[in-house]
């Protein structure tokens, strides 16, 4: 008869364990609930499949072989494995022996805007949290990131994109503000007129060159002058303060880095826009991450309206 080391599954490994544990097949029998002949018969095959007797008799009882008792622990370590496999991890933030480590894809201003709330949320638990911070640039590296386990989560403006292993939830609603240093300016640039005859500073995330500031413009057959360009909001407050630039940017960023400037109103229609959250499918059960994402549902709720 072909023997194939395929043909070992949980059963049987259950059955060796019970045997080694036990000392016997009778109470190995008593203890699984099968019948002897069948734990016998179960012996006969592993000894088959792996190449030795694994238990022989001494006394009354029977002990291991030093081959089973090599492999024990190997077996022990295997069977809590496949446990594993069907089961669900708790996670309870309120339990010192719990941890979870997290890699977000966030940029700049998501990490002014949501992350201070989120981290004094996680400072206090119990539990080992822990969190990496990675900058993604643009809606299809996130994508990629999610897919791949380079991230875990993803917080950015809510897109339409329709990726059916991306899951989404919608976390709130910003508009844009313009900001101004007000010892550079007699009256802020309010108007359109004013507005479009300043110098203004643009942030550009990634490769992007495309803004949606100046699309309206063209289409009102006006236009500004980009005096600055950057990759990043936390770098704009250092660049346009003492200067005659302004910059029109996320209205929650009057709370963090843009705080002391000069505010506005944009003098020109834009719509809202929204942010959310993103996971791949493959961790909407994993309850670590399921308490994360309420996390930042949470703190995102707690921003207010805009």
């Amino acid at each position: 008869m072909k023997i194939d080391d395929l043909d070992l599954d949980y059963r049987l490994l259950r059955l060796f364990l019970t045997i080694y544990d036990e000392g016997s097949v009778t109470a190995a029998a008593h203890r699984l609930d099968i019948g002897q002949p069948t734990v016998s018969h179960g012996l006969d095959r592993l000894r088959q499949i792996i190449g030795d007797p694994l238990f022989v008799r001494s006394g009354r009882s029977i002990a291991p072989t030093a081959h089973a008792d090599e492999i024990a622990p190997q077996v022990r370590m295997l069977l809590q494995g496949m446990r594993s496999l069907t089961r669900v991890v708790a996670f309870d933030p309120d339990n010192a022996d719990h941890s979870a480590h997290f890699v977000i894809g966030a940029n700049d201003y998501e990490v002014a805007v949501v992350l201070p709330g989120l981290m004094k949320r996680l400072q206090n638990c119990a539990a080992d949290v822990r969190l990496k911070v990675l900058s993604v640039p643009g809606v299809d590296r996130t994508v990629r990131w999610l897919r791949d386990g380079t991230i875990d989560h993803a917080i950015s403006i809510d897109h339409s994109g329709k990726h059916g292993d991306i899951a989404r939830q919608g976390l709130f609603v910003e508009r844009m503000r313009c900001f101004y240093d007000p010892a550079f300016h007699d009256h802020p640039p309010d108007t359109l007129d004013r507005y479009c005859a300043a110098s203004h500073a643009r942030v550009m995330i990634g490769a992007n060159d495309s803004s949606q500031i100046d699309d309206i413009l063209r289409g009102l057959g006006r236009s500004r002058r980009t005096a600055l360009q950057v990759p990043t909001f936390a770098s704009v407050a250092n660049l346009i303060r003492g200067t005659d630039i302004i910059a029109t940017l996320p209205s929650r960023l009057s709370g963090s880095m843009m705080q002391g400037f000069g505010e506005f109103d944009l003098p020109l229609d834009f719509p809202e826009y929204g942010f959310a959250q993103y996971w791949h499918v493959r961790n909407a059960a994993n309850a670590a991450h399921k308490w994360l994402r309420g996390e930042i549902f949470r703190v995102s709720r707690g921003l207010g309206e805009v």
